[in-house]
């Protein structure tokens, strides 16, 4: 007996059956065949779904949709009409939509797994033409036969899939898996349909298993594709990995060439500073010492502009450091304990030409509500009201009034200082950018008023690192008012007697310096400053000259300059407090033209007691031989006084 399984187009396997347990057997095996190869289809359907979801590429649903497609039409092929029970009419309906969708899905999938579009985008083009021939095919396929979609879907289709062999075998002469997986998976495919097609004209015998020859090759295929598509994410992955590799070695080079700039960058600002600010401690030595010179009318005007414009440079050039400083997050806070009413009577002595010259009111005032001696960085503070009030100044018209109000807040550690004038004021639409560095609200105000426009991002990053904030409090046509408000800590001064300070009143000491400034000038002007102060002074102009000097005798303060030849000052200093056994404890201060926070770091760091910037004013010269020197004068005489007594009772 011969059995017939029949698909619908265009095999059929022929069966010879000799009894029914061989027509059983026959029908298991084939529906075994079948369902083996629809689960291949299906397993790498679904795990292809599940990298869609991990990876979210759009590649991988149209692989979904081309192995439904596929499933389905191995199904149809393997008598799914007889397995589903579906009627004739539905069965042809399927078969003809799965034969025009099927090259439809597939076109675009190869173009995509191929790179058409990046590496062909002409013949890319081409193929999406196509795509829309094969679009209105499959709106028109319920006016056609079965036969004839299949004849279309079999004629156009062969010659469509195989116009892809050509990219593909480009793709893999470059090395490109995918490609290669793409032709492996092609040429069973193609050896099926032409042996099928074949036995279906009864040119060769016909087989019991032709039915089989498409779907296994189909399954075949897809599993290529499979691979392909796996392929191509390692591709993915490493293009990924070459790529950040790639950005982090031009981020590495961007960071050092950034670092390097930022070297050069502060080298050139620390020898700025240290060329300028050299020179004008010269200047400013000589205004001190011809502060007291009986001068006539003419040259003491003279004596005042100059000292006035020798004050601004040195603010300038300190405040473009500050600035730097601040951009960078270096401004570090050093409390100390100060007057507020001493830094405003400062301030005003700073500002009274300017102001006159003008002229502009300019009053100060402080509450009593305020302490006598707070705990601050009084030299910050310093800076960031002396920013303010030159604003001010400059922008108050001739006749205009600059207020200065110092005052606590209720129930809190917190100076509030209020700096109001009587200025065009500032518009709404630029407080934003008076705060901007290089900025002075409208165009043409930098020639009108001069400056850089670094006051008020100056200042704000100044009290922003004494942990307070400044804003502006109110602001119209008649002036502005901006608002500083600093926290400080309180100070308790109980009063102290010393019996022994007191007993020295008939030991006459005179504080002994020694001087370390390689420039001549400026050693010679600190020796005649220490000179009217009434201490004694000896100069030398290395490092090495002053650990020789500090290892032969002692003495009571040390100013020390750093950038010097032979040995610089931070080395000189560590060489003293580990080798001048008489000056281990004797205060080094350094007075360097380097005005950084790292180098003051530096500074202290290597044994010295403070750091002070050039130009060095005759007050503050004074305040540290006050502090330092006579301190250690007195530490010295009691030193004396125990080992004499001890002697005596000996």
């Amino acid at each position: 007996m011969l059995i017939r399984f029949e698909a619908n187009f265009p095999i059929s396997t022929p069966v010879k059956v000799v009894d029914q347990t061989a027509l059983v057997h026959e029908a298991v095996l084939h529906t075994g065949l079948s369902v083996s190869l629809a689960s291949v289809i299906f397993a790498l359907t679904v795990y292809n779904l599940f990298l869609y979801f991990s990876i979210r590429d759009r590649i991988y649903l149209l692989y979904v949709a081309v192995a439904v497609g596929v499933l389905l039409y191995s199904l149809t092929l393997t008598n799914l009409q007889s397995y589903l029970g579906m009627s004739e009419e539905q069965f042809n309906w399927l078969g003809k939509t799965l034969l025009i969708l099927m090259p439809l899905l597939s076109i675009q999938f190869f173009s995509r797994i191929l790179q058409l579009k990046t590496l062909f985008p002409r013949v890319d083009r081409i193929y999406k033409f196509i795509s829309a021939i094969y679009l209105c095919i499959l709106v028109a396929t319920p006016f056609f036969t079965f036969k004839t979609v299949a004849f279309l879907a079999a004629s156009v289709g062969i010659v469509v899939y195989l116009s892809f062999v050509p990219f593909a075998v480009i793709q893999a002469k470059n090395k490109y898996k995918p490609a290669l997986y793409f032709l492996i998976g092609w040429i069973p495919l193609i050896i099926a349909q032409n042996i099928t097609s074949l036995e279906s004209l009864n040119i060769l015998k016909g087989s019991p298993w032709v039915m089989y020859y498409i779907p296994g090759a189909m399954s075949w295929e897809m599993a290529l594709f499979s691979l392909a598509l796996a392929s191509r994410i390692k591709i993915l992955r490493d293009e990924r990995d070459t790529l950040q590799a790639q950005q982090i070695e031009v981020s590495e080079k961007a960071r050092k060439a950034l670092e390097r700039s930022n070297r050069i960058k502060d080298d050139f600002l620390n020898a700025v500073s240290h060329e300028l600010r050299t020179p004008l401690h010269t200047i400013q030595g000589q205004l001190d010492l011809l502060r007291e010179a009986p001068l006539k009318r003419e040259q003491n005007d003279a004596f005042r502009l100059i000292e006035y414009a020798n004050l601004r440079m040195t603010r300038q050039v300190g405040g473009i450091l500050d600035f730097v400083d601040a951009q960078e997050e270096n401004l570090l806070s050093s409390p100390q304990v100060f007057g507020p009413q001493s830094l405003f009577d400062l301030l005003e002595y700073e500002f009274r030409e300017a102001a006159r010259a003008k002229p502009v009111s300019l009053a100060f005032g402080m509450e009593d509500s305020v302490p006598g001696k707070v705990l601050m960085d009084g030299l910050m503070l310093e800076k960031v009201l002396y920013q303010l009030i030159d604003n001010a100044v400059k922008f108050t018209p001739a006749g205009g009034e600059v207020l200065v109000r110092g005052s606590r807040l209720p129930d809190d550690s917190v100076l509030r200082i209020l700096v109001s004038d009587t200025g065009p004021g500032i518009p709404d639409s630029q407080r934003e950018k008076v705060f901007q560095a290089f900025r002075q609200g409208e165009a043409g105000l930098t020639r009108r008023y001069g400056g850089v426009g670094l006051g008020l991002p100056l200042a704000s990053s100044l009290a922003n690192a004494l942990g307070g904030q400044m804003r502006v409090l109110e602001t119209s046509d008649h002036g502005t008012t901006l608002e500083v408000t600093v926290p400080y800590g309180d100070v308790h001064q109980p009063e102290h007697h010393d019996p022994d300070q007191r007993n020295l009143g008939d030991v006459i000491q005179v504080p002994r310096v020694l001087v370390v400034e390689d420039d001549a000038g400026n050693r010679m002007i600190l020796r005649k400053q220490l000179e009217k102060i009434g201490a004694i002074s000896e100069g030398v102009q290395n490092g090495l000259e002053a650990l020789q000097a500090a290892m032969n005798e002692p003495w009571d303060m040390i100013i020390m300059d750093c950038q010097m030849p032979v040995m610089d000052g931070i080395e000189a200093t560590r060489e003293i407090r580990l080798k001048a056994a008489a000056n281990l404890d004797t205060p080094i201060i350094a007075v360097t033209a380097n005005a950084s926070e790292s180098y003051r770091t530096q500074c202290l760091e290597a044994g010295m007691d403070d750091y002070c910037t050039k130009p060095l004013r005759m007050d503050k010269l004074q305040r540290l031989v006050t502090h330092y020197a006579e301190h250690r004068v007195v530490t010295r005489v009691r030193e004396q006084r125990g080992l004499k007594d001890s002697l005596i009772d000996s």
